[in-house]
Order: C-alpha cells, then sequence, then structure tokens
C-alpha cells in the first residue's frame, strides 16, 4: 500500500472547509485516504470532468478512519471512498450512507502469504497468524477460512496491523499474514510464497464511493452528475493511459513507477462492471451477497455490535440515472 501520512492540521483545515461551504450547498466533500484505487476521482478533479457534468466536488484526504466515521456522522464530509467491509465495520447503515458507485476491485492486492510448508489453507490450522481486525486483509482472511469451514479460532491469531504482519513475517516471526504489497511480492524472500490473494477471489475487495443518505436524497442531481464524471475519467483513462496515469499520480503525491506498479493489483470499475457488481435501479447487484457475508462474519467476531442490514447499505438509483436508465 501506498504511504498514508497527512498532518493534523491538514485534515482540520479540510474539515473546516467542508462545515463552511455544506451550509451553501456548494462542493460535494468526498473522504478517502492516498491509495491509487481512487485515482479515477482525482483524475476527474484534475481534468474538471467534475465540473463539466455541473458538480462541485472537494476531495478531501484523510487517513485515519475513524475520523472520516466521524465527519461522515457529524455532516463535516458528504460522502466516503472506501472498501465494502470498512462500511460494515463503522456501519454504513447506522453512519446514514449508501454506496452508489464502485471505484476499484483488488486484484492481488490483498492476501495471505505463508511459509512453504503452508500448502494449503487448512494448513492453516495452529499456525501464527498476524492480521488486523477491521482491515481488508482481515476480511480476505474471514473468508478465505470460511471457504475451507474454518474460523480464526483455527489459527493462533495475533492482532497487528497488515504492514507490521507482513514485516513480521519477514522477520520470521509467524507462519502467514494477511497483509498486502510490498510484503505479497516479498514473501520469497522469506523462503515462503502466497497462499491466496485477492486475484483469487474477484468482486470481495471493492472500493466503492457512499454518500449520506440525506444528499443523496436532497442533491439527486449531483450525486448522478459524480458517477458520470468518474465514467469520464474512465473513459480519459482507457484512451489516454500513460497521460492519464501521470495526471493521477502527480495527484496522489507517487513517483509514476510506483503508481503504475500498484495498478498491477486493481481493475478500475467499469460502467458495466459496476451495473454488476452495484445493481441497477431499485436491484442491488452482487455487493449486497458479499456484504451480507460479512456482516455474519463481523457480527460472529464480536466486530458489528448492531444489525445492519446489506440491502440498506447500497442505493444503485443514482447509478442507473447516470447510465440513463
Amino acid at each position: 500500500m501506498l504511504s498514508k501520512v497527512i498532518t493534523s492540521a491538514i485534515i482540520a483545515a479540510s474539515f473546516l472547509v467542508t462545515t463552511a461551504s455544506a451550509s451553501e450547498n456548494k462542493p460535494l466533500t468526498v473522504g478517502m485516504t492516498t491509495w491509487v484505487g481512487y485515482g479515477l476521482l482525482h483524475l476527474a478533479d484534475q481534468k474538471g470532468f467534475f465540473k463539466k457534468n455541473d458538480v462541485e466536488v472537494s476531495l478531501v484526504t484523510v487517513q485515519d478512519k475513524p475520523s472520516t466515521s466521524a465527519a461522515i456522522a457529524t455532516g463535516r464530509l458528504d460522502g466516503w471512498s472506501t472498501t465494502v467491509d470498512t462500511f460494515i465495520f463503522y456501519n454504513a447503515q447506522k453512519l446514514g450512507i449508501k454506496q452508489v458507485l464502485a471505484v476499484d476491485f483488488s486484484k492481488g492486492g490483498e492476501g495471505i502469504v505463508a511459509t512453504n510448508e503452508v500448502k494449503s489453507v487448512q494448513d492453516l490450522k495452529g499456525k501464527t497468524l498476524g492480521a488486523e481486525e477491521g482491515s481488508s486483509t482481515y476480511f480476505f482472511l474471514l473468508n478465505l477460512l470460511a471457504d475451507n469451514q474454518m474460523t480464526t479460532k483455527d489459527v493462533k491469531l495475533q492482532s497487528m496491523r497488515a504492514g507490521d504482519a507482513g514485516a513480521a513475517f519477514a522477520a520470521g516471526r509467524l507462519d502467514a499474514a494477511a497483509t498486502w504489497d510490498p510484503w505479497l511480492s516479498k514473501a520469497k524472500e522469506r523462503g515462503g510464497h502466497i497462499l491466496a490473494s485477492s486475484a483469487d477471489k474477484p468482486g470481495l475487495i471493492v472500493d466503492t464511493v457512499a454518500f449520506r443518505t440525506d444528499v443523496i436524497e436532497k442533491r439527486p442531481d449531483d450525486i448522478k452528475n459524480f458517477i458520470k464524471a468518474y465514467f469520464q475519467a474512465y473513459d480519459y483513462w482507457k484512451s489516454s493511459p500513460d497521460e492519464a496515469n501521470a495526471i493521477m499520480a502527480k495527484a496522489l503525491g507517487v513517483k509514476d513507477e510506483e503508481f503504475k506498479s500498484s495498478l498491477a493489483g486493481l481493475e478500475f470499475v467499469s460502467r458495466e462492471a459496476n451495473e454488476k457488481y452495484i445493481g441497477s435501479g431499485t436491484s442491488l447487484g452482487e455487493i449486497k451477497n458479499v456484504t451480507q457475508r460479512g456482516v455474519g462474519f463481523y457480527t460472529k467476531a464480536g466486530l458489528l455490535k448492531e444489525a445492519l442490514d446489506a440491502g440498506k447499505v447500497v442505493d444503485a438509483k443514482p447509478l442507473a440515472a447516470a447510465l440513463g436508465k
């Protein structure tokens, strides 16, 4: 994953701007971390696609998820771009937000590294495994274990950040780790291998954009136009990838080579894939099943304390409107 460092002063300043403009009904303020998967949103901003679609948008970088959740709850942010599992963990229904657009699918960006003696998921039984509860890598782990009729009780789970888990595995302190790049790529250096990655389970780890329900209701045209601008950015990227990649890398503050390398682990989401994943109109797509399963996992693990209805944290109508359906 890319570096996720931002000063508190920048966060505070961003929120102040958000608070001031909210009452004026000006920009749609969307919080997100520094992540390549949000590149097309930055491209839409830098190329003026939001403005061309008659919507003012302010992309606010907030690396701390609890702070973003609090900003949504208090109305300081209109939207949040993060992973589907994060919306489960922070209970999107309680926050009053609904996902309207998928922006990237993880295709190898997250996974499980293990020693060579761990040849299958079943071999993880009794092994020491590092993972970060509530993270996308943890969500991937829960799904992988469930597919093999296992739970975290079958392993010796050590709670640590995903990056720290990768580093601990590389240092020989763990038998396995739920982590992301660059630690996945470094597995062989430890004499290990990638046991499984998100490339094996497409559609599981997905970044989406959600907006507060009141914003969706009061500003339907703005939400529709936000989505249209994303697809315009997608088209531009497809037609001019080198130029688009350079613009996105600069916007994210990373080197061109680092940006291009990170792209290998994800897939920007097209119109067709969005309709399949988010849904069309009143009919929800694959995201509903992914969410329902995740709710079950997180409830059983004690990470989700209150009820969450998978059908109430997604709204496919803005997507349908943006696609002219």
